[in-house]
């Protein structure tokens, strides 16, 4: 049941991206994601109690399905205004208001951590979107920055991201290896010629393919120009030596609880890309 709690939290999770978004085609987006993931939560808990149904029976089928067996979802009212809304954008065209996506992300969530307690006695805000990460050492980083975010050591959170950032694309080395900064050295034969002193062409051109080598593989895990500048202003440098130790060089005296927050949803989602691409 937990897999699936966690795809519903996910769905929910993604929805807030698009709400985000000041638009009517992404606040039909979003109010999509977020049926779908009541409508997944509702066809879990009928599955986890026994009840049957046909398998294409209707939403509304289901819902009272739940009720006439004693597991009423909450706040029935507001989730049948929030498939209406979802029926009048995916099957009619009309689309909503921007604003609405935000009201119905509040439905959606406060239905499913109702739900999801009295059903199933599982604090739904605790789940964490984390234990989706497939790879072990860069879920083991990023469950000790969440850690690190309760406990609003937003410093050590930072670096944990960092680590976790660094291992997360390290999976991608074997389709883009890493530049040999040996290049640079060229530089001082250059330089010992007479008439080139000063001259650096190789330390530019080292640099150049480093930064066209993180453009590729940003590329690669489809990651929004938006997510990596938020790596890089929140994210400390964090360089793996050959033993397998890190070292981080944090240099903000301040960090962003909610910034911190964002990074580690948005590590989460880049890991199930690279997954595909690895496995």
């Amino acid at each position: 049941m937990t897999p699936q709690l966690l795809l519903i939290k996910r769905l929910a999770t993604e929805s807030t991206q698009f709400a985000k978004r000041v638009d009517p085609i992404s606040s039909g987006i979003a109010i999509s994601l977020l049926q779908d993931a009541v409508e997944l939560y509702v066809w879990t808990t009928l599955k986890e109690k026994g009840l049957a149904v046909k398998d294409q029976s209707s939403f509304t089928a289901n819902l009272e399905a739940l009720e006439k067996a004693g597991f009423a979802m909450p706040q029935v009212a507001k989730l049948l205004e929030l498939n209406k809304a979802r029926v009048n954008f995916k099957h009619y065209g009309n689309l909503p208001a921007p604003g609405e996506a935000v009201k119905f992300e509040t439905y959606a969530i406060d239905c499913l951590t109702q739900a999801a307690r009295d059903h199933f006695g599982i604090d739904f805000e605790q789940l964490s979107l984390v234990d989706l990460v497939a790879f072990p050492d860069v879920k083991a980083h990023l469950k000790a920055a969440e850690t690190h975010i309760a406990a609003d050591e937003l410093a050590d959170a930072a670096k944990e991201a960092s680590i976790a950032r660094g291992l997360l694309f390290g999976k991608l080395d074997k389709y883009l290896p890493h530049v040999d900064h040996n290049l640079k050295d060229t530089d001082r034969i250059l330089n010992s010629i007479e008439g080139v002193q000063g001259v650096n062409p190789f330390h530019y051109l080292t640099d150049y393919l480093d930064g066209v080598r993180q453009l590729v593989m940003l590329s690669l895990a489809r990651v929004p120009l938006e997510t990596a500048i938020l790596f890089r202003n929140v994210l400390p440098p964090a360089t793996q030596f050959e033993a397998g130790n890190w070292r981080v060089r944090s240099q903000r005296a301040v960090h962003d609880k909610a910034h911190l927050t964002e990074v580690v949803r948005a590590l989460v989602d880049i890991s199930s890309r690279i997954q595909e691409l690895v496995r």
